[in-house]
């Protein structure tokens, strides 16, 4: 963390499904809260039928860095009370399945609260774009202007570099411009 090169904590968090015991992915989560808040970094968090323990814990908590939970499918309700307690949301590949609840949950959520991704997605980003542009009924350059503000006001700001190098060919988030793009990875 001395040399700046953390952006971001994760990918953490609560996976209900998961052959861990929920106490332990509980305290591994909960030491990744305070790792994000000690070191002033968004966290980013995996979530699998675990909304409730996560609205649990940010309200214990109260942190003051972003939370994102990636990989958002998620009902309308889940999205009000995620977004009500600042927690930003960013949507994948599962935009394409109409049988998914984001499908239809997606305008649902603040503009300024979501995030696009394409995780393990065998889509482009730009797919993804696309397709979210339809689904908010929103123009492809509105959205992409949105995502990359968000990205700036809740990432970038918290990395104190004075020379950003990023690499384009692992874009989960990207620019309006197509310019500027980082994907988070596990390490």
């Amino acid at each position: 963390m001395k040399e700046n090169k953390i952006i971001a904590i994760g990918e953490t968090g609560l996976d209900r499904n998961h052959k861990e015991t929920i106490d332990l992915q509980l305290e591994v989560f909960e030491k990744h809260i305070l790792l994000s808040e000690q070191y002033q970094k968004p966290l980013i968090i995996h979530n699998v039928k675990a909304t409730a323990d996560i609205l649990r814990l940010h309200k214990k908590h109260r942190p003051r860095q972003t939370w994102i939970i990636h990989g958002f499918n998620g009902t309308d309700q889940e999205v009000r009370q995620l977004t009500e307690r600042g927690i930003c949301l960013s949507v994948g590949e599962s935009i394409f399945y109409p049988n998914r609840k984001i499908t239809k949950s997606i305008s649902s959520i603040p503009l300024n609260q979501l995030f696009l991704e394409t995780d393990v997605s065998e889509r482009s980003i730009q797919e993804i774009y696309g397709k979210a542009s339809e689904l908010l009924n929103l123009p492809l350059k509105d959205l992409k202007e949105t995502i990359f503000a968000n990205f700036t006001r809740l990432i970038l700001s918290t990395w104190n570099t004075g020379e950003i190098k990023l690499d384009y060919s692992m874009a989960d988030f990207i620019d309006h411009k197509d310019r500027v793009a980082i994907r988070v990875v596990d390490t």
